[in-house]
């Protein structure tokens, strides 16, 4: 659940009705952290043939409540136009760019800026649309050194997908290309080489290895290689995509080969190279082979837990040079000593070599804290990142050579001002509030910040409709007024939902129910459930959940306590209890309207759309080009209950190939709606 993935899939959710003429202008360069005075800007560049009127567009970040940077004027086609944060500095360090917007996102420091962790550019018509939007990131599949290194991010191409990482590499120029093309353009790009995959995390003596990656080129591949280190050097193998040897289907961009099986305590070391028909290549992981992917046969990782979160530290305790710092600790639970050596912390569970830890070794139940300050001067515990106040990640995973697997790792909620998130006790499954922090030590001393907590909960019902619902719980042994409080399914809008007044006894359940709420949960598990107090940031309770079965609540057992277990059948409104417990959810059945995302993406010359029909509907799905235009009625008639799927072979209605390019399929079924976006290689 990574912000990068939340954020770019807000363009996907767009009806196709509402993608307005003019989609043809693009986010086309961001620099987000400039070196030296740090003067932000993003360039819209027009890549159709006709003049644009951009009059009361607006340009905006991740937060919806952040002022609108209002755009003026029209843009013509092949034009640029840059909207900086702050005009006049901008026009001070590029005094030769004139094609600049009258207003600034941050002027005089008074709106917003472009974070340097990553952050999403989002670009609304005047109808308030969303027209364009870019989730980057500095690290993983983005470039790093426009963090500040002098580059910015510039599109190689203005036709490219600008929501994948691989459409962008950093400017040639320091500064980056403000008004004008951009330094890294080119009309052959390189090939993509990402996401790659192996089919066991920690293979055992005797396991065949398949490794797959996502691998295509505009203008075609040549080849994908697979190169493999078992101890005498890299040996190459080539990957197919032909639905043999392994390949799971031909034809999808999916590139696959096997390792075979080896010994007992074998270090194998991988990485994958594409190479395009022009000699041109792309290799996954991005910096192999110094750079690598491995796994050691039959390895078995030790018994590491994060027990304790401190994001927002204002008088708890000090680091070695006196200052009040985020921090997370580390406890070894293992029955032997532990060196750490070479393993990883990251505040992102889908990046998990942000830090290297360096040697220490943990004796059995001993605490180590881990300082997230984004000062590596510091010491040899201070990460090269920051905890945000609004929730984030936190995980330790193993070294490169042991699989580089998460070993412990949580997602924690909204922070206030000296309360921690932990585990009480540390044998939970899930963490709490904790009124005093313990750094360095057991949580057994400290006590439960909030008497009320979200006890149980249902995502999804056979019976379709509103059957979601949250329970609210008092646990503590006062009333706890209720009212002003708040509900949420998201960390970044925690006031989704506001309790009406409302006393809640010791001992006493509320129901809340979906209708109410006017949200529903996710039974992907890629949502969380938040209750925050009336003041909107401190947070009474959080629970960030997997996947949900039909009909299966999800609650504590006993109530209160910080042990999750699954309940069938439910026990909404009344206390849980050890009676029809299911201990694990091995499949999932979707009982709901679900529109899948096509695979692959991208993808040549077809594709294959999935979508779940909780009763028998009239239903149509309609491919639309980017700027609104319809391509082909792929779905109309009455489908049956379940899961269904159409393929796309790339025609348009008259049967014609369509052009290479990002495209929109929506459905209508009944009420329900829904679009996401797909991307066509040729």
């Amino acid at each position: 659940m990574q912000k990068i993935f939340l954020l770019f899939w807000v363009f996907s959710i767009m009806t196709a009705v509402s993608v307005q003429a003019g989609s043809d202008i693009v986010i086309n360069e961001i620099m987000y952290n400039a070196s030296g005075d740090d003067i932000e800007f993003v360039e819209l560049f027009n890549i159709s043939t006709t003049a644009i009127n951009l009059q009361n567009w607006y340009l905006l970040d991740d937060n919806d409540g952040h002022t609108h940077c209002i755009i003026n004027g029209t843009l013509n086609s092949g034009a640029y136009l840059v909207i900086a944060s702050d005009v006049t500095k901008f026009k001070t360090k590029y005094p030769g760019i004139s094609n600049v917007n009258s207003n600034g996102f941050n002027t005089g420091g008074t709106g917003w800026s472009l974070s340097n962790r990553g952050d999403v550019v989002r670009l609304f018509s005047s109808t308030k649309t969303l027209h364009d939007s870019v989730a980057y990131d500095d690290g993983g599949d983005w470039p790093g050194s426009p963090d500040g290194k002098g580059p910015s991010l510039e599109l190689l191409h203005p036709a490219l997908d600008n929501a994948l990482p691989t459409s962008w590499d950093p400017s040639k120029a320091t500064g980056g290309t403000p008004g004008k093309a951009n330094s890294v353009f080119t009309q052959n790009v390189q090939p993509t080489c990402k996401d790659g995959k192996r089919t066991i995390d920690l293979p055992k003596q005797g396991d065949n290895v398949a490794v797959s990656v996502l691998a295509y080129d505009n203008e075609g591949l040549a080849k994908v290689e697979l190169f493999v280190n078992t101890g005498s050097g890299y040996n190459l193998t080539l990957m197919n995509d032909n639905g043999l040897n392994g390949d799971v289907k031909a034809g999808d961009s999916l590139y696959t080969a096997t390792i075979p099986a080896q010994a007992h305590g074998t270090l194998v070391k991988y990485y994958v190279v594409a190479t395009d028909l022009v000699g041109q290549t792309d290799n996954w992981p991005n910096a192999a082979p110094t750079d690598y992917q491995a796994y050691t046969v039959d390895y078995v990782p030790p018994k590491l837990r994060i027990t304790e979160v401190l994001a927002v530290n204002n008088t708890v305790n000090v680091d070695e040079v006196g200052e009040y710092d985020d921090w997370f600790e580390i406890k070894n639970e293992d029955v032997n000593s532990v060196n750490l050596a070479g393993m990883y912390v990251s505040s992102s569970l889908n990046a998990p070599r942000a830090f290297k830890l360096p040697t220490k070794v943990l004796a059995p139940g001993e605490y180590l804290l881990i300082w997230a300050d984004n000062d590596e001067t510091q010491g040899l515990f201070h990460a090269n990142f920051k905890l945000s106040a609004s929730g984030e990640e936190v995980g330790i995973f193993e070294t490169a050579d042991h699989g580089n697997v998460l070993i412990d790792g949580w997602k924690f909620g909204r922070m206030s001002a000296n309360v921690s998130m932990g585990f009480l006790p540390e044998s939970g499954t899930a963490p709490e509030y904790l009124t005093a922090p313990t750094p360095g030590k057991s949580n057994v001393t400290s006590k439960l910040f909030s008497a009320v907590c979200i006890n149980e909960f249902q995502c999804t019902s056979d019976f379709g409709g509103t059957d979601d619902w949250i329970e609210i719980y008092n646990r503590g042994t006062q009333p706890f007024d209720l009212t002003g409080c708040f509900l949420s399914d998201e960390c970044s809008k925690n006031a989704k939902w506001t309790f009406p007044k409302k006393i809640l006894s010791p001992g006493e359940y509320l129901v809340v129910h979906e209708d109410v709420l006017n949200f529903g949960l996710s039974s992907d598990g890629d949502e969380v459930i938040m209750l925050t107090a009336a003041d909107t940031t401190t947070g009474l309770d959080f629970y960030d959940f997997g996947k949900q079965t039909a009909d299966i609540s999800e609650g504590r057992l006993p109530d209160g306590s910080n042990t999750w277990k699954f309940f069938d059948p439910p026990t909404k409104g009344t206390a849980n209890n050890t009676t029809g417990i299911a201990e694990e959810i091995s499949i999932i059945t979707p009982n709901e309207f679900r529109l899948s995302q096509n695979y692959p993406n991208p993808f040549n010359p077809s594709t294959k759309i999935e979508y779940h029909l909780p009763a028998k509907l009239t239903v149509s799905i309609i491919i639309y080009d980017i700027t609104g235009r319809q391509m082909r009625n792929l779905v109309h008639g009455i489908q049956q209950t379940g899961q269904n799927s159409i393929t796309w072979n790339g025609l348009d209605d008259a049967g014609n190939p369509v052009s290479a390019g990002v495209y929109l399929y929506k459905i209508q079924a009944g009420d329900f709606t829904q679009c996401r976006k797909m991307v066509l290689m040729k």
